[in-house]
């Protein structure tokens, strides 16, 4: 392969690169939270976890939704 393209690889894999990093940063973001919880969301954290201490909970499959 000549320089000239495996510079253009190299520049496209650090361009890759910052992009994950950024999702990765969004995705920490997301689940961490920078936000407290809504008064809705706290009770659905509550239901669920009444409903998975009682193992009423039934997992579905994304594909069957």
């Amino acid at each position: 392969m000549p320089t000239s393209d495996l510079e253009e690889v190299l520049k496209e894999v650090k361009l890759v690169r910052e992009k994950v990093e950024r999702l990765e940063e969004l995705v920490e973001e997301r689940l961490i939270g920078l936000d407290e919880p809504l008064e809705d969301e706290i009770e659905a954290i509550k239901k669920y976890k009444k409903a998975k201490k009682k193992g009423s909970m039934k997992l579905i499959p994304l594909e069957e939704v």
